[in-house]
């Protein structure tokens, strides 16, 4: 294959030609594209790093509030506690007061119901008296039938039911 110089000459006029018409019609419009196309993709790098910057602001701002509605939370728990607390504490002075009560109520029942034994026992030896000193004065023979009349008497009483 032979080359002639001449016809590579034609070749290289022809396309410094093309390039030097390329250059004043074609190039002006593909610069253009170009550099639209660049503004276009460093606009939407710079819109995606404010979305993340509005993100990161937006995940503090939540996270802050979180923590607020926390604190919240525990101070009305604390403030939960402390009146079941004092309401426990309430109730308990309330019993105690109760049973104090009761118990004072329980003792004077039963003092009274002592008083009214001893009443009733003081009741039943004065009976019981009055019944041997008439016994004993029916049958005044001797001083042993006496005697033997008392201690009858005694052995009597100590066999009568204190419970009633």
């Amino acid at each position: 294959m032979n080359v002639d110089p001449i016809q590579i000459l034609f070749h290289a006029i022809g396309f410094l030609i093309l390039l030097a018409i390329l250059r004043k019609f074609a190039w002006g419009s593909l610069q253009g594209m170009l550099d639209a196309r660049t503004e276009k993709i460093a606009g939407e790098f710079k819109a995606i790093e404010q979305t993340k910057h509005e993100l990161a602001k937006l995940k503090d701002e939540y996270q802050a509030s979180i923590a607020r509605i926390e604190d919240e939370a525990r101070a009305k728990i604390q403030a939960a506690v402390g009146e079941g607390r004092r309401v426990a504490e309430e109730i308990e002075k309330q019993a105690r007061l109760g049973a104090e009560q009761t118990l004072e109520k329980t003792k004077e029942a039963v003092a009274l119901e002592i008083a009214k034994a001893r009443a009733e026992l003081r009741d039943q030896v004065v009976d019981l008296a009055i019944q041997a000193t008439h016994k004993v004065l029916q049958q005044h023979l001797d001083e042993e039938t006496d005697r033997r009349m008392i201690e009858a008497f005694i052995r009597e009483i100590e066999t009568i039911d204190t419970s009633k």
